[in-house]
């Protein structure tokens, strides 16, 4: 556990309205969750982007393009010559989703 210094203001305040860490950890509960929420918006969106400009899922490309040389030979020529740089990136917003999605779910099962 780690400590942490409150204003004196809010933890007067949070003190006269309840016990002081319980308030404190529902705080940062919720910011948590909006934070991570927040996040996971935003990885969707760009994930979403993907989805809509290659016309499938994440996993559904990634496996065409490792074992599909005409589909890598049309995205290369119609859609994206650079398609791995946006593969990168998109296993990262895909993987990305994942872990934030599991932290959400320790902190909202905690």
């Amino acid at each position: 556990m780690q400590s942490i210094s409150i204003k004196d203001e809010y933890a007067e305040v949070f003190s006269t309205l309840g016990d002081l860490q319980s308030t404190i950890d529902l705080a940062l509960q919720r910011h948590a969750i909006e934070k991570i929420t927040q996040k996971i918006n935003e990885l969707r969106q760009q994930d979403n982007g993907y989805v809509a400009k290659y016309g499938m899922g994440y996993t559904d490309f990634s496996a065409k393009v490792s074992t599909d040389i005409e589909f890598v030979n049309h995205i290369e020529h119609a859609i994206e010559k650079t398609w791995e740089i946006d593969l990168a990136h998109w296993e990262f917003c895909h993987r990305g989703i994942e872990d934030w999605m599991q932290k959400l779910q320790t902190i909202l099962l905690a």
